[in-house]
């Protein structure tokens, strides 16, 4: 703009009047968009030490919830940009580690549980990148009794719940969300490799129920999930189903998994869960039991005391216990 005053062909008597109104346009559309723009560091640990009785012997160990616990430790940063018009650009960036050890999880990746990005909108949201697909969400909030913890088999029927490569739409529209998962296997010639899934969940009171079902094309890997769950005064109840056909962990040919369960929160410091999974693997059953008490000391911290039985044919009996700490921020 400068040179453009020192032009006698360009010169005008109103451009500076201009370019200062120019400039402080630029000025207030600037901290708008810094105004419209949030930005936010988050996090969630869970440790305990936990004792368990095994073939090999007794153990006492420290670990984190992504080995046995509600959830694995992680940090992440999530944010919005609002595009107007009813628009947003969002992005999620997320980070799994063992506390007990401080490596990363998920194979090492910086950002193994999400890296995403994408766009936001009534008409719901449409993102890109490494991230959840429909099938985890399935099960995790609405139909386990444990939220899809690691305590849960649950994750043996997700086809790795995150899926690299990955579009995922999500639309909400009152109680309903519905979700669908398309991951590219990246082959050449082929189609071998992407997965597929979606979901429809009513997440409505007291009642609320979940569908999924996705599958790797090539392989023969399918998963169905349905379950649901009913309010009753303070106690939630929980059912849910997974069928998966050629489950990629195992090599199983058919497995299924049978949960059920309930949460009782008599106060609202306390929260008090237990669970019941029969599994069937190609004809071998497995039964696992799980009792849990929360204690909430604040918003960001719980203390929790767990045990749990499991029995099958080839192991046996094997039970443990562990009492640990969750801190989020």
């Amino acid at each position: 703009m400068f040179l453009l005053t020192k032009n006698p062909a360009f010169h005008f008597p109103g451009l500076a009047v201009a370019s200062a109104a120019l400039l402080a346009l630029a000025a207030n559309a600037s901290h708008a968009e810094i105004a419209s723009t949030s930005v936010t560091l988050y996090g969630f640990i869970d440790s305990s030490v936990r004792y368990q009785q095994t073939r090999a012997g007794n153990t006492l160990s420290v670990v984190d919830g992504a080995e046995l616990g509600w959830a694995g430790s992680r940090w992440g940063l999530i944010g919005s940009e609002d595009l107007g018009g009813g628009l947003k650009a969002i992005f999620n960036l997320e980070n799994g580690f063992s506390l007990d050890t401080g490596k990363l999880n998920q194979g090492g990746r910086l950002f193994g549980r999400t890296a995403y990005v994408g766009l936001s909108s009534s008409f719901g949201e449409l993102t890109l990148g490494r991230q959840y697909n429909a099938l985890y969400y399935a099960g995790s909030w609405l139909s386990d009794p444990t939220y899809v913890s690691s305590w849960s088999p649950a994750v043996n029927h997700q086809l790795n719940y995150a899926w690299d490569n990955a579009i995922v739409y999500t639309g909400r529209f009152s109680d309903f969300i519905g979700r669908l998962s398309y991951a590219a296997g990246e082959q050449a010639g082929t189609q071998n490799g992407s997965m597929q899934a979606a979901s429809l969940m009513y997440n409505g009171h007291p009642f609320g129920a979940a569908i999924a079902y996705g599958g790797i094309n090539g392989s023969g890997q399918t998963t169905f999930t349905a379950g649901g769950y009913y309010e009753v005064g303070p106690v939630t109840l929980q059912l849910v189903h997974y069928h998966t056909k050629n489950e990629p962990y195992t090599a199983t040919r058919s497995l299924v998994t049978n949960g059920i369960g309930a949460i009782y929160v008599p106060a609202p410091a306390w929260e008090l869960t237990t669970a019941y999974w029969r599994s069937t693997a190609d004809g071998a059953v497995d039964n696992k039991f799980l009792a849990v008490a929360r204690y909430s000391l604040s918003k960001r911290t719980k203390l929790y005391v767990e045990a749990d039985i499991d029995r099958n044919s080839q192991s046996g009996r094997l039970s443990g216990g562990q009492a640990g700490m969750q801190y989020s921020f």
